[in-house]
């Protein structure tokens, strides 16, 4: 029954008995959700101090009919926090979704769908012009007007002696090795320059300070295998780095949890340091969809792609906004109709390109092209380009508008966010 469900908002500095049990079940919610142990009491206290930094928003939905069994541990969850995310022409706030779960024995009740409209909600009458999130499944948030907007690759590269790049990354630059719980400083000052430079790139959360300081989330403790290579520029400055552990076994392999890098030769050194690590003969890790190590090897081949699953999704809310924070390639004016089943960024605007920047105004002309929300947010940060869309129908209009609306949205590097949430 519905009149048993109660929707509330959780105050995290409140620290009175009845609120710090109804926190803790709320966490104890969300790792039940994606499957994870139990939190202690220390890894409750850190995820605390996280939450309050980031100025995470969390809700959840209580059952009163439970019988007092775990009745300070809701039926579904739901978070939101703001960071900055480069758009290519302009860094904006990203209204950032993240900890979303609902019990399975309260699914197929509309809880998830009120809590996503009403957060929406919010997050337009804040003056949002995005919102983003990680999807653990692919089919849930189309309906709401998300579109996937970035892949992230897993990689394999064979680091024996066919490893070897075409040009050594020599520009003065060297990689240090560096203790993890001494390692954020140069981390957070590599990850700005990477973060200025990508478009797609999303500010860290601030639970990454305590994980590439050495903090194990999954473990709940201190890890003791994980390694820090920091990357020094030719300027004195750190301009990238890389967080790994070795796993010995038949096939000693270096395992990478975060590579950053602020410009091209940091990243290529940064590889060239995985691959000089003794004893190791395969690393894996994440990569951007659009590689640049396959195209530096001699040898294309000991790179391989084990996955390319889709990584941020983008909800488009003030499409004015939207447009204008990301570049256009080609001079040109056309009038361009969204639709938006929630109204959010429903409208027709006339797009003016010049220079690179765009302006959308609200315009009551004929469309030359058509589009949905989802859609937009797929192509916004260039991962998809118009052609494809127009082919599966996505994306509409006649020949020459197609035509148009691809010569002035397409191009510039592919995007790539490596920030998970």
């Amino acid at each position: 029954m519905t009149d048993d469900l109660i929707f509330t908002t959780l105050d995290l500095d409140d620290e009175s008995p009845a609120n710090t049990a109804r926190v803790a079940g709320w966490l104890d919610a969300v790792m039940r959700g994606f499957h994870q142990g139990r939190a202690t009491d220390g890894f409750r206290t850190r995820w605390l101090a996280v939450a309050r930094a980031d100025g995470v928003v969390n809700r959840g939905v209580w059952d009163t009919s439970s019988l007092g069994l775990s009745s300070d541990v809701p039926v579904a969850t739901f978070a939101h926090f703001t960071k900055p995310l480069n758009a290519g022409a302009a860094v904006v706030d990203a209204w950032m979704i993240s900890d979303v779960t609902v019990a399975p024995t309260h699914r197929r009740r509309g809880l998830m769908r009120r809590l996503m409209t009403e957060n929406l909600d919010s997050a337009v009458a804040a003056g949002m012009p995005v919102a983003v999130l990680t999807a653990s499944e692919g089919g849930i948030y189309q309906r709401f007007g998300f579109g996937p907007a970035t892949r992230e690759a897993r990689v394999r590269v064979d680091t024996s002696s066919a490893f070897r790049l075409r040009h050594a990354p020599d520009d003065g630059g060297r990689v240090v090795m560096a203790d993890p719980a001494e390692s954020w400083p140069a981390a957070s000052a590599a990850f700005a320059r990477h973060h200025e430079t990508t478009r797609g790139a999303l500010a860290r959360p601030t639970f990454y300070e305590h994980w590439i300081s050495g903090y194990d989330w999954d473990e709940q403790g201190e890890s003791r295998r994980q390694r820090v290579g920091v990357r020094v520029g030719p300027d004195g400055q750190p301009d990238g780095y890389v967080v790994y552990e070795v796993k010995r076994g038949d096939e000693t392999e270096v395992k990478v949890s975060d590579l950053v890098a602020g410009t091209p030769t940091a990243y290529l050194a940064l590889w060239q340091f995985l691959a000089d690590i003794d004893l190791a003969r395969v690393v894996v890790g994440p990569a951007p969809a659009v590689d640049p190590l396959a195209h530096a090897l001699v040898d294309h081949r000991v790179r391989r792609v084990t996955s390319l699953p889709d990584h941020l999704w983008v909800r488009v809310l003030d499409l004015a906004a939207a447009l204008e924070a990301r570049p256009w390639f080609a001079d040109g004016s056309l009038v361009l109709r969204v639709e938006d089943p929630l109204g959010h960024a429903d409208g027709t605007v006339r797009l003016t390109a010049e220079g690179g920047r765009a302006t959308a105004a609200p315009s009551t002309e004929r469309p030359d092209i058509t589009l949905d929300v989802e859609t937009l947010g797929t192509m916004w940060l260039g991962d998809v380009a118009v052609d494809p869309l127009a082919r599966a129908g996505r994306v509409t209009g006649d020949d020459a508008a197609l035509a148009r609306f691809a010569a002035l949205a397409d191009g510039g590097p592919s995007p790539y966010c490596s920030t998970h949430f």
